[in-house]
């Protein structure tokens, strides 16, 4: 008798190697870029905004006189930009060590049928994206004038 209806019928599972990779590092890889860049663009916003507004009047040289406000969302811009390169990479390493499942003829078309190549491969792009997202705001704190003043 067959294990599996699909067996039965001669139907090969979709996603042989379903269980190389551990789902927690296929979710992390997935989600890591977006909360980067969620951290960094809320924890720089308070960085920046208690040092240029603490009180309700703005202070065109608050950064100036707070001297670990800058170097610490430069930081923690760098930090996000490094998690999220690593959440790209990491996603396309998953999709090379599963690509080869169900032979194709048709590159990477097909290359995302099953569950763990689909994610790694929305995982790659999310990470370029949000990496690109998270370089962006990067050089705008590098180039904008200080407080806005």
């Amino acid at each position: 008798m067959a294990k599996t209806v699909m067996t039965g019928y001669g139907v090969e599972h979709p996603a042989p190697f379903t269980g190389m990779v551990p789902h927690w590092l296929l979710f992390g890889a997935l989600l890591a870029a977006p909360a980067s860049w969620f951290v960094q663009l809320c924890a720089g916003y308070g960085l920046t905004a208690q040092a240029c507004f603490p009180r309700e009047t703005l202070l065109p040289n608050g950064l100036a006189i707070s001297h670990t406000v800058w170097p610490g969302s430069l930081a923690l811009n760098l930090g996000a930009a490094a998690v999220a390169v690593i959440s790209l990479l990491v996603s396309l390493r998953i999709w090379l060590r599963t690509r080869q499942e169900v032979p194709s003829a048709h590159g990477l078309i097909e290359g995302t049928e099953g569950r763990t190549r689909f994610l790694a491969v929305w995982g790659f792009w999310i990470g370029v994206w949000f990496a690109i997202g998270i370089l962006f705001n990067t050089v705008a704190i590098l180039e904008l004038t200080v407080c806005g003043a």
